[in-house]
Parts: structure tokens; C-alpha cells; sequence
């Protein structure tokens, strides 16, 4: 590998560990956490998402293990950035959902990345 594809390499990674560190301190997440959330957008803002389904596809997708999902997910949860609800029907049954608030608090958050970034 040449100096300049190193050089490269090393600004990718200062710009990783950046913006990881960026979106610790400021929302207290995680780079996986981000990935949830941009995946659970796609997925779950229109209609509410089995959370069986919605591992199988972040699994695919982000390639975590479905432990690192599960600690994403609760985390989101718990900071109001992704609904859960539970089945009427099925007491096992989990959904994923995004509301309007949630909607809010992710345009927001992903704003302040892409301006961080200046992107």
C-alpha cells in the first residue's frame, strides 16, 4: 500500500473516531445505534414492523450480531427514538414503530451528524 492510500486510510479513521466519539457525548449512541436507526426508518415509519422480522433484516443488512441489535434496539427504545408495542393477540409478539415525534428526533439527530460531518 502507498503513503497516500495510508494517509487516506488514517483521515477515514479520524473522521470515524470523530463523529463516534461526537455521537457519544452529544446522544449518548453508538455508531451500531445509528445504523438501527436509519434501518428502523426504512422499515418501520409506515407501518408498525415485527421486531422477529426487523432482526432478520438488520442482521442481514448490518451484519451485528442480533445480541449488538437487541442492546441498539432497547437503548433507542429508552431514549424515545423508536416505539415498541405488544401484541393484543399474541403476548410474545413484539412491534417496532416510528411515530411523528420519533420522525422528529431523527431528522434532527441525522442533521447534526451530516453538519458535523459537513456532508
Amino acid at each position: 500500500m502507498n503513503k497516500e492510500k495510508l494517509e487516506k486510510l488514517f483521515e477515514f479513521y479520524k473522521q470515524y473516531k470523530a463523529l463516534s466519539e461526537y455521537i457519544d457525548q452529544k446522544y449518548k449512541l453508538t455508531l451500531n445505534d445509528l445504523a438501527v436507526l436509519d434501518l428502523a426508518e426504512k422499515n418501520c415509519q409506515k407501518d408498525q414492523m415485527l421486531m422477529q422480522t426487523f432482526l432478520k433484516i438488520a442482521i442481514s443488512e448490518l451484519e451485528l450480531s442480533r445480541t449488538k441489535l437487541l442492546v441498539s434496539i432497547r437503548k433507542l427504545i429508552e431514549k424515545g427514538k423508536l416505539n415498541k408495542v405488544r401484541s393484543t393477540e399474541d403476548e410474545r409478539k413484539i412491534y417496532l414503530y416510528m411515530n411523528q415525534d420519533n420522525m422528529k428526533e431523527f431528522n434532527a439527530l441525522f442533521d447534526d451528524v451530516e453538519e458535523y460531518l459537513n456532508i
